[in-house]
């Protein structure tokens, strides 16, 4: 038996037990030597991760290249404690999973460490709970003051209305009533939102056109973008063909996530030219889309706000209330959704992916170019 693996004694037959405990236990275990490399690991782990043993465990957590910097294994092998940490990590289907991880040492018979055994506990649904209930709170709060400002905007268009009817000035009281019309369809907007976020909704799916879906929203923010000075760029991949899906749904995502970008470069006042791409992409079993942005970028803060705890609505993302039913609707049909910043200054990227419902009909075709060329 190899000393960097499990030590059941025969002596004692209440320990011929502890390989089925081992492997039955409700939680990823891996033992994992100096090098932290794996050499021993339970079902439910092979379950989520594959058979990795041999591999080092930054690369399969979190498919890095170097340990962690906070480590809780090269701790416990240095002091022989207990650690513990919260990691986020990602499982073999390419979809992140929050853990809370623990570590024990291993001793050989000379009582030299030899391993140690590392068990995370799976919490993700509970994190992404915790994040839509803080999500939800400071919204609401954002949202209090995105009210006020519609009212104020109101008042103001029923001024001008009232001043242009006194005054029989028709220019004038039309003027006013545009200002009307276009305040209360931010508040009915407002409203919809506030009622998606509300309730659990079916996904009603059917085999969809993604591309033609995605053309759609392209052809909707396009006056919105060139009256901002905004490049919109649309960048098709040729191999989607129809897939399982709720059409109207990435309708909402994707024009959530424009409206975003339109408000990050609408504000950034350190470029001049601004360009936004909405792009599509089919990954074998994923479908992907993105949103990618020049303006001035997501603070280095955000990634982890973003991933397990309060999002930050101030600023140039307006309420937030956008990206809360985005979230929202991605995890209700088992997608997720991620982002990433360029160079720090120079824009972002968010990105959908959806794994693709096994009655979908789409299929690569060798003979289709890999890229489209993007329409602007």
């Amino acid at each position: 038996m190899s000393p960097n693996q499990l030590d059941v004694s025969k002596e004692d037959p209440t320990r011929n037990d502890y390989p089925q405990l081992f492997q039955r236990v409700p939680c990823y275990i891996s033992v994992q030597n100096h090098e932290l490399r794996i050499v021993q690991t339970n079902q439910l782990f092979q379950q989520d991760f594959g058979n990795r043993v041999g591999e080092l465990c930054h690369e399969v957590y979190k498919g890095k290249s170097s340990p962690c910097p906070e480590c809780p294994v090269v701790k416990t092998f240095a002091d022989g404690q207990v650690h513990s940490s919260e990691e986020r990590v990602i499982t073999r289907e390419g979809q992140e999973a929050f853990v809370i991880v623990y570590t024990s040492p291993l001793y050989n018979d000379q009582g030299q460490i030899v391993a140690v055994m590392e068990m995370s506990t799976n919490i993700t649904n509970i994190k992404r709970l915790q994040t839509d209930l803080s999500l939800m709170g400071q919204t609401v709060a954002t949202m209090a003051h995105s009210i006020k400002n519609i009212l104020t905007g109101l008042d103001g268009g029923i001024y001008v209305v009232n001043s242009g009817l006194q005054q029989g000035d028709q220019a004038e009281t039309l003027k006013g009533w545009e200002i009307v019309q276009r305040n209360v369809a931010r508040i009915s907007n407002l409203v919809k939102d506030i009622l998606y976020c509300a309730k659990k909704r079916e996904h009603v799916l059917s085999i969809i056109e993604p591309n033609q879906v995605v053309c759609e929203v392209f052809e909707l923010f396009r006056g919105t973008a060139a009256l901002e000075h905004i490049k919109l760029v649309l960048d098709l991949e040729p191999k989607l063909g129809p897939i399982l899906f709720n059409a109207e749904d990435l309708h909402t995502i994707l024009s959530n996530l424009v409206q975003n970008a339109i408000e990050a470069c609408k504000f950034d006042v350190n470029r001049r030219e601004h360009r936004i791409i909405i792009r599509s992409l089919f990954k074998g079993p994923l479908v992907v889309f993105e949103v990618e942005d020049n303006g001035p970028g997501l603070p280095e803060e955000w990634e982890n706000y973003f991933f397990t705890g309060m999002l930050s609505t101030k600023g140039r993302y307006g309420t937030g209330l956008g990206l809360l039913v985005t979230r929202k609707i991605v995890n209700e049909l088992g997608g997720q959704i991620t982002f990433s910043s360029l160079t720090p200054g120079e824009g972002s990227v968010f990105r959908v992916t959806f794994p693709l419902k096994s009655t979908s009909p789409t299929q690569p075709s060798p003979d289709t170019e890999a890229n489209a060329a993007p329409i602007s």
